[in-house]
């Protein structure tokens, strides 16, 4: 499986949070992260950040497959921190900077564009990163390159209300990829569709089938990472074909969208097949009670993690209702 893939995946080890009872665990996610969503303090949201780094750090799983994990939110992120930035104009003013456009900027700006464009077959990783790097390239050059007849000025303007509810954005959305992502490294897919098996309990009472509803979870996860696999194995087999995704007209584009599409919904059909015959064969009856080979069974840590959560959501429910934090 592709190791970049970090949604439904496992990593094995022996640390405090691989013992640790799902149940438990699933319920001090959302502890932490109703304590994410309460904090509002910038210097907080960074102390508890690093909070959350030393989970990981005891966690001993390897701090790449979280930052992997920030790949798909990536671009979103960035785009909300700019409109932020460049749009909300509360509180003191911290920059404020003049741009001046020449046609000598315009075109080395063209032809640094071109040459990242150009560059694709050459460099194909870090592509996003390397267009920052290039944009701030063009925004130095139009700073400190004066000269030359203008073609437009313009002005950046960075407020302090928009600077600090765009780290808070960045903050606090890492803090909860990171937590969330500590979940599922850190538990079994068979462990995680038990626990919520066993949490979802209290919805018998009004007639919910909670053993299908936490399979459907447990296998929804299990199979995202294997269907993002398999995509990415259809599209390198296209493009090995002559197949280009990021070139051609719309019409072009559709068709190969649909070519995409078509053995994807066939694989998934199959996969599906095989998995419900698999589990007939080893006599899974939908709504009938099971045994299982590991009983769930709480132990001291797992109290003394819950307890730790508990507190420390009061603590901040406290801070907030008393000190506005």
């Amino acid at each position: 499986m592709n190791s970049k893939i970090v949604f439904g995946q496992y990593y094995h080890s022996d640390s405090l949070f691989h013992k640790m009872d799902p149940r438990l665990k699933i319920v001090c996610l959302f502890l932490v992260m109703i304590t994410i969503f309460l904090i509002n303090n910038l210097a907080i949201l960074g102390g508890f950040l690093v909070f959350i780094l030393t989970l990981i750090k005891i966690s001993k799983v390897p701090f790449s497959k979280f930052l992997n994990s920030l790949k798909f939110i990536f671009i979103m992120l960035i785009f909300t921190v700019v409109f932020q930035l460049l749009f909300n104009t509360g509180g003191a003013l911290i920059v404020d900077v003049d741009f001046n456009l020449t046609y000598i900027n315009l075109s080395i700006i063209i032809v640094l564009f071109t040459l990242y464009f150009l560059s694709k077959k050459i460099i194909k990783k870090y592509r996003f990163l390397l267009f920052l790097v290039v944009l701030v390239i063009a925004f130095v050059i139009q700073y400190y390159l004066n000269f030359g007849v203008s073609i437009v000025d313009y002005n950046i303007s960075i407020y302090e209300q928009g600077f600090l509810i765009s780290a808070k954005i960045i903050l606090r959305i890492v803090c909860l990829i990171f937590i969330s992502s500590l979940l599922t490294l850190t538990t079994k897919p068979t462990d995680l569709n038990n626990g919520l098996e066993s949490l979802f309990m209290p919805l018998k009472i009004i007639k919910v089938n909670t053993s299908i509803l936490a399979m459907m979870i447990s296998i929804a996860l299990r199979f995202i990472p294997t269907l993002i696999n398999e995509a990415d194995k259809i599209l390198k087999a296209q493009a090995s074909r002559g197949v280009d995704f990021s070139e051609g007209r719309l019409k072009d584009k559709i068709t190969q969208i649909i070519a995409l599409l078509i053995p994807m919904f066939v694989i998934a059909y199959k996969r599906a097949e095989d998995l419900a015959y698999a589990m007939e064969a080893r006599g899974y009856i939908p709504g009938e009670k099971r045994s299982r080979l590991n009983e769930l069974k709480y132990k001291a840590s797992d109290w003394i993690m819950f307890s730790f959560c508990i507190v420390l959501l009061g603590v901040f429910i406290y801070l907030k209702v008393e000190y506005k934090i």
